[in-house]
């Protein structure tokens, strides 16, 4: 197959089974779909949304220590696994897309953009356990609600802007 076929080729599941996405002919480092990737982010976008409503409308049902440990895995699986199989998010975002032409950007930006997000998750699940202000949920679901938004609606990834700043990734600056 031929770089140019497989850039608009999409897969499901990687080959083999949980590889970090795709190896593209004559580049040297591992590429994730950039198009699965934003859609995956307008998933959690909206999962961030209906948080805090949650948290102003009922926050009875306490519904950060229910999305907490779902955003955490997700994350955790994304940055290990890449978007599919493991990633609850990766899998609908990849399956919503599965029609689009792919358009392949490096992996380790993304990797590290996803540790941050499981981060992140750790810190408001942290919060609720601490019974720390609502106020301090905000602003960490806040900046979580931001950071998705840039990424699915813009297509500006903060987390691989960091990493290409940190660890001066060459090929991030290119794609």
């Amino acid at each position: 197959m031929r770089a140019d076929e497989l850039k608009q080729y999409h897969t499901f599941f990687t080959t083999p089974i949980l590889a970090m996405r795709q190896r593209i002919p004559g580049e040297s480092d591992l590429r994730i779909d950039e198009t699965a990737t934003r859609a995956r982010a307008g998933l959690l976008n909206v999962l961030s949304a209906v948080t805090m409503v949650f948290l102003l409308v009922r926050p009875e049902w306490d519904p950060v220590i229910y999305v907490g440990p779902y955003v955490i895995f997700d994350m955790l699986m994304a940055a290990m696994f890449g978007l599919t199989p493991l990633s609850p998010s990766g899998l609908l975002g990849t399956a919503m897309t599965m029609r689009s032409k792919a358009i392949w950007k490096p992996i380790k930006p993304k990797r590290f953009a996803w540790s941050l997000g499981a981060i992140m998750g750790i810190t408001c699940l942290t919060f609720r356990l601490l019974e720390m202000p609502d106020i301090w949920l905000f602003a960490v679901l806040g900046i979580c609600f931001m950071l998705t938004w840039l990424e699915a609606v813009l297509g500006f990834c903060v987390g691989c802007w960091m990493h290409g700043k940190m660890f001066g990734c060459e090929t991030c600056a290119l794609d």
